[in-house]
């Protein structure tokens, strides 16, 4: 396995209207301040097999091709949410080079997971992602504001939806699941929940929503 990092993030459904410098704005008012923004543009492919183990299960494997910055791998994201909790996390398993796997069923391998009759794809998701890093008391965010699209086979039977997420950038690349200072996610949410934002927490991954949401069409 080429990486593993633990994920901890904050996930909010976008009710209305709203865009990242309006998220940001709350941030810039309760004290934080922007270090960097980006715009990145990403394919997403999902993965499971005919049962839907891995949406069952809550976890996600998908496929991605980061088109502005070139990254095209695998990834396992294995759910370890914390119901007291009001972020997600989740423990991440991948490689950064889809051409070290033949295809998703040898990469799986690696990960010994108990699926039936091997992984295909289910969904596919085309996003633009808006980001900002922001900081505060050397508590770093990463706030990403996704305009997705997700659709099963054709994109003009797509159906669309902005999430916004919000991930805890102190370590962003650890393996320590159990690390105690979460209060700036904690924090974090507070701030948003007492805002005028269009905004409800979930802990849905793009792979649940886009599933749930083509399927009640």
């Amino acid at each position: 396995m080429e990486f593993e990092n633990y994920e901890r993030e904050l996930k909010y459904l976008i009710k209305g209207k709203s865009s990242l410098d309006d998220v940001l704005k709350v941030f810039y008012d309760n004290g934080y301040k922007l270090i960097e923004t980006m715009t990145n543009e990403k394919h997403e492919t999902y993965y499971d097999d005919a049962k839907l183990t891995v949406l069952k299960r809550g976890d996600v494997m998908r496929g991605s091709k980061h088109v502005t910055e070139q990254f095209n791998g695998f990834l396992y994201k294995k759910n370890m949410c914390d119901d007291n909790k009001p972020y997600v996390s989740k423990l991440e398993l991948g490689t950064k080079l889809r051409g070290q796997y033949k295809d998703v069923n040898e990469f799986i391998k690696e990960l010994d997971l108990d699926v039936k009759d091997g992984l295909k794809p289910v969904l596919y998701a085309k996003m633009m992602r808006y980001v900002g890093i922001i900081e505060k008391n050397s508590d770093r965010l990463y706030v990403t504001y996704d305009k997705v699209k997700y659709y099963e086979k054709e994109e003009s039977e797509s159906v669309y939806e902005d999430m916004l997420e919000i991930e805890d950038w102190i370590k962003p690349n650890t393996t320590t699941g159990d690390y105690n200072y979460d209060e700036h996610l904690i924090v974090a949410n507070k701030i948003l929940s007492n805002s005028n934002l269009p905004i409800e927490l979930t802990k849905d991954s793009k792979y649940f929503r886009g599933y749930t949401l083509l399927n009640n069409k």
